[in-house]
């Protein structure tokens, strides 16, 4: 009879285990911010590329217009030059009443669907706007009748958050009942504002006596208000369409310009996409002012809504723009303050860099 050999078999004992465990977690914690990092490199190339699309279609829009950007149409005659004076007919220069196509509250984007490949939206919101001309109003129940930008045909397709006006890094980027003029009536919104200049947005703040958000001067570069104006010194206004803003006016040069800028919705409630009061911000506001800690309602008072329309991101350390040439560039939120406000101007002469 052989001899049997007992073998057993050795496992791991307890402090082993303990140190593979915690061997695993140093692995974990070195690779999670790389992998976040990652993740967020490619939120902002995704946020870019919408950006860069925009761009393009901004100046293809150009090409197709004898030069001019595209135009937006405010919920109310606006037709004052920058010093304040009337200079429209009696009604506005978009009232039916003089052969204009109402004062619908249409924004600048809806021109350019065409070009990103949207015709069936574009198409959609003109034949609503054809069918109800006039002011944009809502009628009671709010939404269930009205005009302009107003009217239920026009609903469905505003209230959808469309992916190319969306950065996949801002999760406040979605449809939401709270934005000014649309309350109880859901709408999508943009992340992509038209730059309207280094406009204040309130002559009380260009006057002192309201603050302005802190450490930022309103004595170098600072303009009067001009967003009720059809004389702003950016690529874009809310009533551009009284007074096109042609790229040949872009005197400080298109490389050297800002046209599109990024926000986050959940800081500016002017934010409803194809609306003209929600698709522009101003560089007259610091890059990356954010309100903390405050709500909606809160938010929507003076002066926290006149500070919020800025450009800012949740993108570390600054923000997406295109520039008047189509190209994209992230721009440091540490930027030179009047560095930042020249670039938002089209002639004022200034020169300056995004890298200053």
């Amino acid at each position: 009879m052989g001899n049997s050999i007992n073998r057993s078999r050795r496992g791991f004992t307890l402090v082993e285990l303990l140190v593979v465990i915690a061997i695993i977690g140093v692995l974990v914690a070195l690779l999670l911010p790389a992998v976040q990092a990652a993740r967020e490199a490619a939120r902002r190339m995704s946020c870019g590329n919408n950006m860069k699309q925009i761009g393009l279609a901004c100046l293809n829009y150009a090409d197709a217009h004898q030069g001019n950007l595209p135009t937006s149409i405010y919920k109310d005659a606006e037709d004052f030059d920058i010093k304040g004076n009337w200079i429209g007919p009696p009604g506005g220069t978009n009232d039916p009443s003089n052969g204009g196509p109402g004062i619908s509250g249409k924004g600048w984007i809806v021109e350019i669907l065409p070009y990103i490949e949207q015709q069936a939206v574009h198409q959609g919101i003109k034949n609503g706007l054809q069918t109800t001309k006039g002011k944009m109003k809502f009628g009671p129940p709010r939404g269930a009748n009205g005009s302009g930008m107003g009217a239920p045909d026009i609903r469905p397709f505003i209230e959808k958050q469309y992916p190319f006006l969306t950065c996949s890094s801002d999760d406040t980027a979605q449809p939401s009942t709270d934005f000014w003029y649309w309350e109880g009536v859901s709408v999508g919104t943009t992340n992509y504002k038209g730059v309207i200049g280094d406009t204040v947005m309130s002559d009380g703040i260009a006057r002192g006596s309201l603050s302005p958000p802190v450490g930022f001067p309103l004595t170098t570069g600072s303009v009067p208000d001009s967003h009720n104006t059809v004389d702003t010194n950016g690529l874009f206004g809310r009533n551009t369409s009284v007074k096109p803003i042609a790229l040949k006016s872009v005197t400080d040069g298109q490389s050297n310009t800002f046209m599109v800028g990024e926000t986050v919705a959940g800081q500016d409630f002017h934010g409803s996409a194809f609306f003209a009061d929600g698709d522009f911000a101003t560089c007259g506001v610091p890059i990356n002012y954010f309100h903390v800690g405050l709500d909606v309602a809160t938010m929507k008072l003076s002066p926290q809504w006149m500070q919020s329309r800025g450009f800012k991101s949740v993108h570390p350390g600054g923000v997406n723009f295109v520039m008047g040439d189509g190209s994209v560039q992230f721009v440091n939120e540490g930027i030179d303050t009047i560095a930042y406000r020249s670039l938002a101007t089209r002639d004022g002469g200034e020169t300056a860099s995004v890298n200053q």
